[in-house]
Formats: C-alpha cells, sequence, structure tokens
C-alpha cells in the first residue's frame, strides 16, 4: 500500500464523484459549492482516458505537482542560473508539506502549478501566457487571487518607480484576466456569500500563522526528523546572501508572504479562510529562496536537509494514512443480504462520498437539523439523505442494518434496532443493527 493506490477519503471522493458526471452537471453543481470548476473538468477528461481508480486520481494530481517543479526550475535558472533552478526545483519537490499533495485528488497540484506558472510569466515578461496561466488559476481555486494582488504590488512599483512600458503591460495583461475570468463573477459572489454566512473554519491565532510557516519550510510531515530539518532550514535562510540581487529576493518573499499574512489578517475581522492547503502554492517561494544566493558552507546544511526530506518523504509514501475505506466496503459486499438497509452515520464526518465512489448504497442518516453546506450538499439528491429508516425496501421488509461511521461505536443508536456485531477498520467502523 502507498499513496498511488490507499483509498480515497471524503473531499477525494467528492471530487470523484463530481467528475464522472457530465460537464454541465459539473458546472451547474459546482456553482452551488465553494469552488470553481477546471479541476473537476479535467478529471472529468482525464477518467474517460484512465478510467477512475485510485490511482488514476493521484496520477492526474501528481502530474500537476510535477509541472509546478518544472516552473519551480524554470523560475530558478531564469533569475539566477540553472544550479539554482535545479536545488529550487528538488527541494520543492521533496517539500514535506507540498509532497502530502502530490497524492491528493483535489485541486491543490493544479493550483500550485497554475500559480507557479503565472508567477514565471509575470518574471519573465511573457504576458500572453501570463494571462492564459492566471486565468487557469483563478478558475482553479480562489485564494488565487491573493497571487494576482501579490502581483498588483509589483505592478505599482513599477508603475511609480520602475518602467511604465512593464507597468502598462502588466496592467493590460490584469484587464485580459478579468475579461476571461468575467463569467465567473456571478458565482463568485454566490459563494462567497454562502462561506460567509458560517465556515467551518476557526478564526486562527498567531501560533497557527508561524505553524503554517513551519509546515511550509520543513515541518509538513510530522516526523521525528521534522523539527531538525526546520533548523537546517532555519540555518540556510540565514546564511543566504540576501544583499546581492535584493529585489529578486523581494518577489519571492512577497510571493511566500503576503497570501499568508493577507488571508489571515482578512480571517481576524471577517470569516475565517485561513487553511494551510489552500495557501501551498506559496511553498515553492520558499523553496526558491532557499535554493538560491547560496554560500559555499550552506551546503553543510542543505545536504542534510535534503536527505531528511526525502526520509520524511518516503516514509510518508510508503505509510498511508487515509481511511482503508475499500476495504470495508469489500467486506460489506461479501456480508450484505437483500434486505439489509446501509446508512452513513453523521457523526463529525460523514463517509457518503466514499460509499458513492466504492459503489455502496448507504444515505446519510440524518434526523436532526439541516446540514451544512461545506459537507458537500451541492453534490447530494433526495436519496442521499434518510431522517429515518424505512420498513420496507424493494418489497422487502428491513430487517437489518448497516451503519459505516468513523465517530464512536457507542453514538451510534437507531429507534427500533439492538446494536449488534461491530467491524472495524482502522478508525472506520462498520456496525450491524437488527430489528428488535
Amino acid at each position: 500500500m502507498n499513496q498511488f493506490t490507499v483509498s480515497v477519503w471524503g473531499d477525494e471522493a467528492f471530487s470523484a464523484v463530481l467528475s464522472q458526471k457530465s460537464v454541465p452537471q459539473i458546472i451547474s453543481i459546482i456553482i452551488r459549492d465553494t469552488s470553481p470548476p477546471l479541476y473537476n473538468l479535467t478529471e472529468h477528461f482525464w477518467f474517460k482516458l484512465f478510467g477512475n481508480s485510485e490511482v488514476a486520481i493521484r496520477a492526474l494530481s501528481f502530474l500537476y505537482f510535477l509541472i509546478a517543479v518544472l516552473f519551480v526550475y524554470k523560475i530558478g535558472s531564469y533569475l539566477w542560473n540553472k544550479n539554482a533552478g535545479l536545488i529550487a526545483a528538488l527541494l520543492t519537490f521533496l517539500n514535506p508539506f507540498f509532497f502530502i499533495y502530490a497524492f491528493e485528488g483535489r485541486m491543490y497540484s493544479l493550483l500550485a502549478a497554475t500559480v507557479t506558472a503565472s508567477f514565471y510569466f509575470f518574471l519573465s515578461k511573457k504576458w500572453k501566457w501570463y494571462v492564459v496561466a492566471t486565468t487557469l488559476a483563478l478558475y482553479t481555486h480562489h485564494f488565487a487571487i491573493f497571487a494576482v494582488f501579490t502581483q498588483g504590488l509589483w505592478f505599482l512599483k513599477e508603475f511609480f518607480f520602475g518602467k511604465r512600458k512593464v507597468a502598462y503591460s502588466i496592467l493590460k495583461s490584469f484587464a485580459l484576466v478579468a475579461v476571461l475570468y468575467s463569467p465567473w463573477i456571478l458565482p463568485l459572489y454566490g459563494q462567497t456569500k454562502m462561506v460567509g454566512g458560517g465556515f467551518w473554519l476557526g478564526t486562527p491565532t498567531l501560533v497557527d500563522l508561524r505553524n503554517l510557516i513551519y509546515n511550509y519550510l520543513a515541518e509538513g510531515i510530522k516526523h521525528r526528523l521534522a523539527q531538525p530539518a526546520l533548523y537546517l532550514a532555519f540555518a540556510i535562510v540565514i546564511l543566504r546572501r540576501w544583499l546581492a540581487d535584493k529585489e529578486k529576493s523581494l518577489v519571492l518573499l512577497s510571493w511566500f508572504f503576503v497570501p499568508i499574512v493577507l488571508t489571515w489578517v482578512v480571517s481576524q475581522k471577517f470569516q475565517s479562510i485561513f487553511f494551510d492547503r489552500y495557501l501551498l502554492y506559496t511553498i515553492p517561494a520558499a523553496m526558491l529562496l532557499l535554493g538560491s544566493n547560496l554560500r559555499r558552507y550552506s551546503y553543510i546544511f542543505l545536504t542534510p536537509l535534503i536527505l531528511f526530506f526525502v526520509i520524511m518523504d518516503v516514509f510518508y509514501f510508503t505509510h498511508p494514512t487515509k481511511l482503508p475505506f475499500r476495504d470495508l466496503a469489500t467486506y460489506v459486499r461479501e456480508v450484505q443480504k437483500g434486505d439489509d438497509y446501509l446508512i452513513n452515520w453523521n457523526s463529525a464526518s460523514h463517509h457518503l462520498w466514499e460509499s458513492k465512489y466504492y459503489g455502496l448504497s448507504a444515505p446519510l442518516y440524518n434526523p436532526g437539523k439541516a446540514l451544512p453546506f461545506f459537507v458537500g450538499t451541492a453534490l447530494m439528491t433526495k436519496d442521499d439523505v434518510v431522517s429515518s429508516i424505512p420498513k420496507k425496501v424493494d418489497s422487502h421488509t428491513v430487517a437489518r442494518v448497516g451503519v459505516i461511521t468513523s465517530g464512536s461505536i457507542d453514538e451510534t443508536s437507531l429507534p427500533g434496532y439492538t446494536r449488534g456485531e461491530a467491524k472495524t477498520f482502522s478508525d472506520l467502523k462498520f456496525v450491524w443493527f437488527d430489528k428488535i
């Protein structure tokens, strides 16, 4: 078992189920959710070519991950030299937090790839390609706007203190991006209002801000080498030749810090939106800083840092922690009888999307209040949620109910049924209930 073959989890399964629908359905459903449609559209066509297995899902994300690494190399080579580009690309590939999302069947690798490409074309003044990459980034995730905001600061710098001709090229590029993104403005407004009405993220503290930066630098995988790796990264940062190519370094610093700090500040006054995976596209900037303007003795710290990254990544790749839902689904199919009825228990999280992906008909049991939008209600149909156990299904009397949960078995109870055999799959549980 590894990160390519491990079972999909809730968000990945949500994306996979959505991406198997038609293109018009994907767009109409995702408008009622919280993200733009590009990732699901690309996954839709990827499935047509390679199927929708776990490996296919992760391979698409890994491809986007490699594209991001490629553009890190191109930025390092453009700003400094090929050696700096190679070191920065290697650090980005091995960066523990970035490495995690190389195998996540969601839009985060695509976000990193498009934003990194956007910065490459911005820095190299290739404006047509900049417009393409930036538009794709905005259609991938709303947080790409913070990258564009950072680029806007450099537009102001060029306009007031640099080359007006370059500033006008940037301005025209911004205008064209705005035109290309305009079809999504109305959906964006609706999604923003929806999130503004209540979200699951709490207000971040200064400790959260510090921890995010530490995770991005070296501590993204929880491992005994994570803290030593962080100290090595600090040493490289301190030893770096900051006075050489100051403007280039400042560009990378702004790419790294501005989106992070800005979302943290916004989250203090408004609805919290501060979340580590939403901002991972800043990691390439940090790795470019670590890989450039090195002093000769920086390699004393760089070499063990790379080694520690490799060890942590190999451990992560070979020790997947996602819940083994495929094993649970296999067990259920082996023992399920024709008159059994399956449900998903609405605990701290539910597993409706994994159930759908793995072919189990198990609606979400929700006899209480209405579900919040962020659990995937946009994709739910009327048959996906039940408030009571039906007496009959397909003319069969329901005599036994199977409950899927990752919460405590003790919290599960069904009126008119008594709890029976339970089967555990890591933190997943499957509990049988027999009719009294």
